[in-house]
């Protein structure tokens, strides 16, 4: 599998390795399991001479001391004589070995010490503090909470050690479109729906390489309906990395959002949580392991103080594990797939809509950057209240961009579904815009519609079409990658 869509990210570790040529440097990357923190360190050293070092939760303190002595022993060529008994002394190695040359060290999963060897994070404090040099040392952690604690908290024992603090993020659906078309899957349809599934996270489509896999239902029966599943436990295994004891609450208010459930009283209701207890919870699932985000109406002015939040699993593999898996477990441990194959296979098409939504406004994006129809500021969904002659209602608008400096707005619809009849989209759609209270009567309004295909391409001023030929385009365009 080629390296894919990393190239900021590794521009920014060789611009490191060139400052730890005059003084000592540490670097830190963090990002969620399988998001391809590794294969950057390996990709990293492939022009880089380094030592890689894996902190393995099987292993104890002193089978890793007992490794890492050794890898390090031979690496540097060090005398019989020089014995490396302790972590402290394993880490006065490091620090002597680099006051004279560069030396450059990775440590993956550094986060694990903090139950294996806690002391050597505080060794390592000391050592960084009072020694110089030419260390290049590399941080990589998949916990990310941990890595909070360790780095970003005000009282973390490396607080401001780090030069850096990359977070990895998963690919967009831009990126997996490439990937996807380099395992010979070239229908755009099937692309949205792997993506709707699997979301960003690399490791993923290496599955579906790895195992040929040419379609959606095979890659679910393959990777996740079956009792050798690669993907069986990997959401189980991510929740309890990061929140140990507390995974049943985290269980609870997940899938409260997966099927449905959007305001914190809902959640909250559902979970069998207080609200007052709420905020903790959803921090850690936005802010640490970053698959849960907060939506508010587009037009509003001051977002991050509006009451009329919704949260949402932005996580498509999570999204998809806990409202076909998870909410069948019972099936699903006596290994009733088909069961749970049928309730997918009946459903997908909606679940796919959300996703398709997500695919559409990455390509409203990627446009903003060509200035088409016009450059707007903010993006997002839009929803209100209003009253007509049944009483009370709720508009929702999928995609609602906009430009506060021009006063020019766009209005936009995701249709996962062929042969749409775009004009009768467009009446709702500008019914739909009289609701949205933003400078009326002074704005400039742009409507635009995405579907799998249209009944027919109508033109009109201010509108944008878009089908799935169109989408194609954005997976086509030339790409940088580097070979492993």
């Amino acid at each position: 599998m080629k390296f894919y869509n990393r190239e900021n990210e590794l521009n920014e570790l060789e611009t490191a390795g060139k400052i730890s040529e005059r003084h000592k440097i540490l670097m830190v990357l963090t990002g969620r399991r399988r998001v391809g923190k590794t294969e950057l360190i390996h990709q990293f050293f492939s022009k880089t001479k380094g030592i890689y070092f894996f902190v393995n939760p099987r292993k104890t303190s002193s089978e890793l001391l007992s490794e890492f002595s050794s890898i390090i022993s031979s690496e540097l060529s060090l005398p019989e004589y020089i014995k490396i008994g302790t972590w402290p002394s394993f880490l006065k190695v490091l620090f002597d070995a680099s006051k004279e040359k560069r030396l450059v060290i990775a440590i993956d999963e550094f986060q694990r010490f903090l139950s294996i060897e806690p002391h050597i994070i505080f060794e390592l404090q000391k050592e960084w503090d009072a020694h110089k040099g030419k260390l290049f040392l590399l941080i990589s952690g998949s916990s990310v909470g941990m890595v909070r604690k360790i780095f970003i908290e005000q009282k973390a024992p490396l607080f401001k050690r780090a030069h850096n603090i990359l977070t990895i993020d998963p690919f967009g659906f831009e990126a997996v479109g490439r990937i996807l078309g380099d395992f010979g899957i070239t229908g755009i349809e099937e692309k949205i729906k792997l993506y709707s599934i699997y979301g960003g996270i690399p490791m993923y489509y290496a599955l579906i390489g790895d195992y040929n896999i040419a379609d959606t239902l095979s890659s679910i029966d393959r990777l996740l309906l079956r009792e050798l599943a690669p993907l069986k436990d990997e959401v189980s295994d991510i929740l309890i990395e990061e929140f140990g004891r507390e995974v049943p609450s985290y269980y609870s208010i997940i899938t409260a959002i997966a099927i449905g459930k959007n305001t914190a009283k809902e959640i909250c209701d559902y979970a069998g949580i207080k609200e007052t207890s709420f905020a903790p919870y959803i921090e850690n699932l936005s802010k640490v392991l970053g698959i849960v985000a907060k939506d508010v109406p587009a037009t509003e002015k001051n977002p991050e103080r509006s009451k009329k939040g919704r949260y949402f699993l932005k996580d498509n593999f999570f999204r998809f594990w806990f409202k076909y898996i998870y909410r069948n477990m019972s099936a699903y441990e006596i290994k009733n797939y088909a069961a749970i194959r049928e309730k997918i296979t009946s459903d997908l098409s909606s679940f796919i809509g959300r996703s398709f939504e997500q695919v559409c406004r990455e390509f409203m994006l990627k446009l903003n950057r060509e200035g088409t129809p016009f450059f707007f500021e903010k993006i997002g969904r839009q929803w209100g209240k209003f009253r007509d002659e049944g009483g009370r209602n709720v508009y929702e608008i999928d995609i609602v961009a906009l430009s506060e400096r021009s006063k020019e707005i766009l209005f936009c619809e995701c249709k996962w579904q062929g042969n749409v009849d775009a004009q009768r989209v467009l009446e709702e759609l500008k019914e739909k815009a009289k609701l949205v209270q933003w400078n009326n009567g002074t704005r400039k309004e742009y409507y635009a519609i995405f579907a799998k295909s249209f009944r027919e391409r109508m033109k009109e001023p201010n509108l944008l079409l878009f089908d799935l030929a169109d989408l194609e385009e954005m997976v086509k365009a030339p790409q940088s990658s580097r070979e492993k």
